[in-house]
């Protein structure tokens, strides 16, 4: 019981880390032109999280990328000024959401990895 506990607190962590994570890269969306100052956070932050909890990996990709459309809405309703217009395109979320997954399970992959040579 007290494992499952542990667990489960340890999960909720990690959800919140992945939901801190994914505002964090929203917010920096918000306030650059270039592509690939959110594409490369959405990769990493997926990494570290698949590193960190792999059962659920598609749950953290899903958190991080959901973080863009929350700022979006957050910064339209409080009229923050951004870099571009804002626009709240649900292929924007799909496009986020693959690159997290393939963070994500990049560091599912390479914590099975180092597991298989630890024990190997």
């Amino acid at each position: 019981m007290r494992a499952e506990s542990s667990r489960s607190r340890y999960s909720a962590v990690v959800a919140a880390l992945a939901a801190v994570l994914g505002l964090g890269i929203g917010w920096l969306d918000l306030h650059t032109t270039e592509v690939v100052v959110t594409i490369l956070p959405l990769l990493l932050a997926g990494l570290l999280l698949g590193l960190l909890h792999p059962t659920w990996a598609w749950r953290w990709a899903l958190l991080l990328a959901v973080g863009l459309p929350t700022m979006a809405v957050v910064a339209r309703v409080l009229g923050v000024s951004t870099a571009e217009p804002i626009r709240l395109d649900p292929r924007i979320v799909l496009v986020a959401t693959a690159f997290a997954l393939v963070g994500c399970y990049i560091g599912v992959a390479i914590r099975r990895l180092a597991r298989l040579r630890t024990s190997g």
